[in-house]
């Protein structure tokens, strides 16, 4: 396999991602996808994975803004598609990700709907980070 590269998705290859796309909401339209895609990148957009031209997992992205005027990173989905190890692809996106976020946010978060099936992990992660003090 060639070399991955992580990157901003492109609108030429919004329609090869999509398959990859719809593996995390199956009620996404093509063109509610390609919006996505095009979104300009100070209101979010998609990562990809992309290995000898051929999208291999994406990541998409919603840039928002704290009541105190704070810019916020929230990953609302990564899907990676490999016929043996997808998670050997994530690492990389997620990093890929974060570098972006440093440029202008001051927080990275995790979105999913309420009846998503990645709910359970994103509320483990709300517990896991939660501050908690005991006074006994």
């Amino acid at each position: 396999m060639s070399a991955l590269q992580y990157r901003r998705l492109s609108g030429d290859e919004a329609d090869q991602a999509y398959v990859i796309a719809r593996m995390a909401d199956s009620t996404l339209t093509v063109d509610a996808w390609r919006a996505r895609v095009a979104a300009a990148p100070a209101a979010g957009g998609v990562m990809a994975a992309v290995a000898g031209g051929v999208v291999r997992a994406v990541l998409a992205y919603t840039i928002a803004t704290t009541t105190e005027g704070e810019r916020q990173f929230i990953v609302d989905a990564l899907v990676a598609f490999d016929l043996l190890r997808p998670e050997r692809l994530v690492q990389g996106l997620i990093d890929a990700a974060c570098d972006l976020a440093r440029q202008n946010c001051k927080a990275i978060g995790l979105s999913a709907g309420l009846d998503a099936p990645g709910r359970d992990a994103v509320i483990r992660h709300i517990a896991e980070g939660a501050v908690l003090h005991r006074v006994i």
